[in-house]
């Protein structure tokens, strides 16, 4: 990207981890590899050289600079200054591995709709708004709708397919991994397989959506990670912000960033029946 201000997308104010998922679907292998380290390991980051950077990611020294250059940051300098910003505005929210403790219910609730509101806003940049409106299209298009998730997120997808429905919609959401198996195994062409998965890397998932996309199925993947099994099986890619990294698997935020996409396509497709939910 060039420094002509009219060409930049970002405001000056962005997140690193905000400028790094708005640009997810566009990163090379290198940018994947380099932007993973960021996101799991940021104080390695935030005080590496680029020679170092590139050895950890096993890349080059200039992808390195190429990375930096594609989020809109000057030097590398500015790039590690903007992550050790994030990396105290995050502790000071509660956002690191070795949060405050609160002390009172009042503080762990604040701390709680705290984080969750970081997250909603890193979603309103990071998400990928053709491929949201993709998805909605596909559903809307589709002859049944199967979710396969695992742990936390199978309740996400459970919410769905009632929701779903509910507007008519056949949709399906089973919890154990051998009947999801069984669910994508009688899968056909013309239907939707919904994947849902924090890391992108669930082995359930993973088989579970191959097994529908083999049986002529359009894949949707709902996930935190671009460059996993999951997104490379998938045809259409909903990749949310993982502000807390792969420890925040099971948290309030990552819930929160999940619901609100389901939510968005529920609101986006049309409804099959009289019958709507107030």
């Amino acid at each position: 990207m060039g420094k002509n201000q009219s060409s930049k997308i970002f405001s000056p104010e962005l997140s690193c981890t905000a400028r790094i998922f708005t640009l997810t679907p566009h990163f090379t292998q290198a940018d994947h590899a380099i932007a993973g380290l960021a996101i799991n390991h940021p104080q390695l980051v935030a005080t590496s050289s680029a020679r170092e950077l590139g050895r950890h990611s096993d890349v080059s020294e200039a992808s390195v600079i190429r990375f930096v250059q594609k989020l809109e940051y000057e030097s590398l300098k500015d790039f590690r200054d903007a992550l050790k910003k994030e990396l105290v505005n995050s502790q000071t929210a509660g956002n690191s591995s070795v949060s405050t403790q609160p002390n009172t219910p009042t503080e762990a609730l604040a701390q709680v709709v705290a984080l969750c509101s970081q997250a909603l806003q890193m979603l309103t940049t990071a998400i990928d708004i053709e491929e949201l409106g993709r998805a909605a299209d596909a559903l809307e298009k589709s002859t049944c709708i199967h979710f396969f998730a695992a742990g936390g997120s199978i309740r996400v997808a459970q919410h769905a397919a009632f929701k779903l429905l509910r507007l008519g919609y056949p949709a399906y959401a089973q919890s154990e991994p051998f009947s999801q198996i069984a669910q994508a195994s009688i899968v056909q062409s013309g239907s939707v397989a919904f994947g849902i998965s924090f890391t992108g890397s669930t082995k359930s998932v993973v088989d579970a959506l191959a097994a529908a996309k083999e049986n002529g199925a359009i894949v949707i993947c709902l996930t935190n990670f671009a460059g996993t099994q999951v997104t490379e099986l998938s045809d259409i890619r909903l990749i949310t912000p993982a502000p807390g990294g792969i420890l925040a698997a099971n948290s309030a935020q990552t819930r929160v960033a999940q619901f609100a996409i389901l939510d968005a396509l529920l609101t986006l497709i049309t409804p099959r029946c009289e019958y709507v939910e107030k």
